[in-house]
């Protein structure tokens, strides 16, 4: 059993990195110069993988659970 989507830390900061990537898109950039942008990627990629290593319970769910294979 596993726990509900939206207490899931990873998925939280992965739609905040996508809002913030959508946004840029459109011009956005707020505060952070933009020679900055190239290093985003990279913190990204680093908190995802740190949450990862803390993360110790799956998130449940009909669409998760089909992802896994199960139903």
């Amino acid at each position: 059993m596993g726990k509900k989507w939206y207490a899931s830390k990873t998925l939280w900061f992965n739609l905040v990195a996508l809002a913030v990537a959508v946004l840029g898109q459109f011009g956005y950039s707020g505060e952070l110069p933009a020679e900055w942008a190239i290093y985003v990627p990279v913190i990204v990629a680093v908190v995802n993988m740190i949450l990862r290593l803390v993360s110790n319970e799956p998130i449940d769910g009909p669409v998760a659970g089909a992802l896994r294979g199960r139903r």
